[in-house]
């Protein structure tokens, strides 16, 4: 059975804040991209709501296991939606 892709969000300090499983990815022109779905912390629990902290933001998020992008880390990423299905705008580093 192959495993789920899980999107991990960490704050610009590496503090651990959530994850995607198993999110819906969309890929933009210029290297930007929207990560939504089911958002859980890290024991696997569902969020009600995501909590934004603007002291913590952008947020950086781990993508490598999610195989249809080429990139394993974005940056600059800014909760769209805090209710599920979540919603996160992100891009790529800077090339």
């Amino acid at each position: 059975m192959s495993q789920q892709p899980v999107v991990k969000v960490f704050t610009p300090g590496g503090k651990f804040v959530g994850q995607f499983v198993n999110p819906v990815i969309e890929m933009y022109p210029e290297h930007h991209y929207e990560i939504s779905g089911e958002f859980q912390d890290e024991k696997g629990l569902r969020y009600d709501k995501v909590q934004i902290n603007p002291q913590v933001l952008p947020y950086t998020l781990d993508i490598s296991t999610v195989k249809k992008c080429a990139h394993t880390t974005l940056q600059s990423g800014y909760i769209q939606r805090a209710r599920h299905p979540v919603k996160i705008l992100a891009s790529c580093p800077a090339v």
